[in-house]
């Protein structure tokens, strides 16, 4: 690992483990129907579009008949949805305890440390990845990734605003905007570190963030 640059706050990179295109906690031998229909049309959408989400290559990939496929999902269009809140429940699972823990500074370094740890990592670039897919190709998908990106400021916000009642960052700068600008670093960290194949550029994003929200610091 490099040396932290001076005046910087080093963030510890672990373990490279890319997304493949597959959901954590989704497994497409699921004994129930349901989440394995989820995870089935998870996978087509990660390997072939949207364009893929047709009901016949879904309950194939599924092993479900039609009518079992109707009976869960009378809307198809509903699965897509369905798919953006299964990623939302897992990036949030992976990163809301220690998130809801951060009282200063110190912990929401460690916070970001733990982003870089495989599967924290897999869940928020899994949901980043459906950007690629969703933006401006399905409405009702980009509508719920829209949705499910401002529940995550949300999330983050609130720990900044602790932050902020705690003294420990100054209370005239919006916690949203930080929020937004470590959201930001993140999934263009998991962008550089996928392309490049070089986990070393998603710590170097998130460090240049922290450094930001430092600079606020009291």
């Amino acid at each position: 690992m490099h040396p932290a640059r001076a005046g910087t706050t080093t963030v510890h990179a672990m373990t490279a483990d890319w997304y493949d295109g597959r959901c954590p906690d989704l497994d497409i031998s699921e004994p129930d129907s349901r989440a394995r229909v989820v995870a089935s049309a998870t996978a087509l959408l990660a390997q072939n579009g949207v364009g893929s989400l047709t009901p016949a290559r879904i309950q194939a990939a599924a092993r479900v008949s039609r009518a079992e496929f109707e009976q869960l999902f009378p809307d198809p269009d509903v699965i897509v949805e369905v798919i953006v809140s299964t990623q939302l429940d897992a990036v949030l699972r992976a990163q809301l305890p220690r998130l809801d823990a951060v009282q200063n500074l110190e912990d929401l370094q460690h916070w970001l440390s733990r982003l870089l740890d495989p599967r924290a990592r897999k869940s928020s670039s899994a949901l980043g990845s459906l950007i690629h897919h969703l933006a401006d190709r399905h409405d009702r998908g980009q509508r719920a990734l829209a949705t499910a990106f401002a529940h995550w400021r949300t999330s983050l916000a609130s720990a900044l605003s602790r932050l902020q009642t705690a003294g420990e960052l100054d209370r005239g700068v919006p916690p949203e905007e930080l929020a937004v600008g470590l959201i930001a670093a993140l999934q263009g960290g998991h962008l550089l570190a996928h392309l490049t194949r070089d986990a070393d550029q998603l710590r170097v994003t998130l460090e240049m963030a922290f450094d930001q929200v430092r600079a606020h610091a009291t």
